[in-house]
């Protein structure tokens, strides 16, 4: 699945093998010369002609997640463009992680490469500034992009959506919605997911994902409490498990949401 659109002046290549939803797709922005996120590995012929459109001096990594660092050492050969990422990332991308067979099918399998350290605040051409928001949960090391001028707001895997009804056995839920507390410290008004795509009612769209997450945890715990295990608690609240489950051996699942609920927060 191959996309491309444009927001206030802000570039987009979505692109995915499979047309299974927006999880099983990704996105890549660009602000003029800088490139936001780098997309799946084996989408690399539709990122090439994207970066091959226009010139790329900069690539900004949210995390190590192969969907967004994938083909970030393919772009330094074809571009020279600096490539930097969160400091907790960098061994991650340099050294490699773990895939499951269902990332490498969908995504494919990332090459190494070493990025410089993000710094708390990048100046972009056109009086753009985008500031480093750390936003840990879905994953420890991301972090979210914030240009306060514009008011935008680049989410990476934090939104994707209101409600969420899966989770990553790897995720940590309690510390999601505490990010989801402090971004929305921050004055924005529009957001770019890496798989939604843009959100202009952005801060409201924030605050329905904090509060259906924290009503979900009280609800799970209410029918803990009762006496109620948790394959049964997934199906009350949930439903039964289908195709993401499936295709992914449970890695992600309703099952890890309602688990994620009724974990220790510590």
């Amino acid at each position: 699945m191959i996309q491309r659109f444009e927001h206030e002046g802000v570039q987009a290549l979505r692109a995915g093998r499979f047309k299974l939803g927006i999880n099983t797709t990704a996105i890549v922005y660009r602000l003029g010369t800088t490139l936001i996120d780098t997309g799946p590995p084996n989408q690399w012929p539709a990122v090439r002609q994207f970066i091959r459109e226009q010139q790329v001096d900069r690539v900004l990594i949210t995390h190590h997640h192969e969907d967004h660092s994938g083909n970030a050492a393919r772009i330094r050969h074809a571009t020279n463009a600096a490539l930097l990422a969160p400091e907790a990332s960098i061994p991650l991308m340099a050294h490699g992680f773990p895939l499951r067979r269902y990332q490498r099918v969908i995504w494919g399998t990332p090459q190494p490469f070493e990025p410089q350290a993000l710094p708390h605040e990048v100046d972009l051409a056109d009086g753009l500034l985008l500031r480093v928001v750390p936003a840990p949960g879905h994953a420890p090391d991301m972090v979210c992009f914030l240009e306060p001028n514009r008011g935008w707001l680049f989410t990476a895997d934090l939104f994707v959506a209101s409600k969420l009804r899966y989770l990553r056995k790897d995720e940590d839920l309690h510390e999601l919605i505490r990010t989801l507390h402090q971004v929305l410290q921050h004055d924005f008004h529009t957001l770019f997911c890496a798989h939604r795509g843009v959100v202009t009612n952005a801060r409201q769209a924030v605050q329905d994902k904090c509060d259906y997450l924290e009503s979900l945890r009280d609800r799970a715990r209410r029918l803990h409490a009762q006496g109620q295990p948790i394959p049964q608690i997934t199906r009350t609240l949930l439903g039964k498990e289908d195709l993401p489950s499936h295709i992914t051996f449970n890695h992600f699942s309703k099952h890890n949401l309602i688990a994620a609920c009724l974990a220790p927060d510590h």
